[in-house]
């Protein structure tokens, strides 16, 4: 197997710029379990003392601030518990106890996942790539694929600025430019992608990377700790 990348390293694009939030709690069962499938990898992956993705396994706290989404939340443990994962409504007295620096006063419900948590993207690609090159697959940086190569609706190699490279089958993980990729051989990909902010702000007493990370969909925001600082977006 051989990886292409047009960068110098990998993860030099959009992989390092994101904000590693890793949630399980989705609506419906296979989105579910596919996430606590990668939630089990992530935990396998960070007893490597060598390459590890920086895997904080912090828990993770749903905020609601209407009625209409702690119904959003009911629906969605429902999903959890047909997946198995452990989800559980808490008051805001225990919320406050996990996140004290928080103000839970105006909040309606709280949905609180354990095994959720954060990771560093650029930790956990490296993590990949260690994995990877362990088990014989080849990395070729500093490489810009031109084209895919089909023949009888078929793939058979690809073209890249340092040359053709022969091969059956293709997978494409180009991210934002996946889409673009997909059309050059006809395919329709059904994503977008999206451009979206966080910042960092300064270091603060009570902000410590054990803090579980925090949603709340009702203001479109998340956060959690980045060292004793804190990583906000939406």
């Amino acid at each position: 197997m051989l990886l292409i990348e047009k960068e110098p390293t990998v993860a030099a694009a959009t992989s390092s710029q994101a904000a590693g939030l890793v949630g399980q709690v989705r609506n419906s069962v296979e989105r579910t379990r596919l996430a606590m499938w990668s939630v089990e990898t992530f935990s396998q992956l960070q007893l490597d003392e060598r390459a590890n993705p920086g895997w904080r396994q912090v828990g993770s706290l749903r905020i609601a601030l209407c009625e209409d989404r702690i119904d959003e939340f009911r629906q969605m443990k429902s999903v959890a518990d047909q997946a198995g994962l452990k989800v559980d409504f808490i008051d805001n007295r225990m919320a406050q106890q996990l996140w004290p620096a928080m103000n839970f006063e105006r909040v309606k419900a709280v949905l609180w996942c354990p095994s959720d948590g954060y990771l560093q993207p650029s930790d956990l690609t490296m993590a990949y790539v260690a994995n990877a090159r362990r088990m014989g697959v080849r990395i070729q940086t500093a490489t810009a694929v031109q084209s895919i190569l089909v023949k009888d609706r078929r793939v058979i190699g690809v073209e890249t600025d340092q040359g053709r490279v022969d091969c059956k089958t293709v997978i494409n993980a180009a991210g934002a430019h996946a889409y673009h990729i997909a059309k050059s051989v006809g395919l329709e990909l059904p994503i977008i992608p999206v451009r979206h902010e966080y910042f960092v702000t300064v270091a603060a007493k009570g902000l410590d990377p054990s803090l579980p990370v925090i949603r709340i969909p009702d203001a479109t925001l998340y956060l959690r700790a980045e060292t004793n600082a804190l990583l906000c977006g939406g």
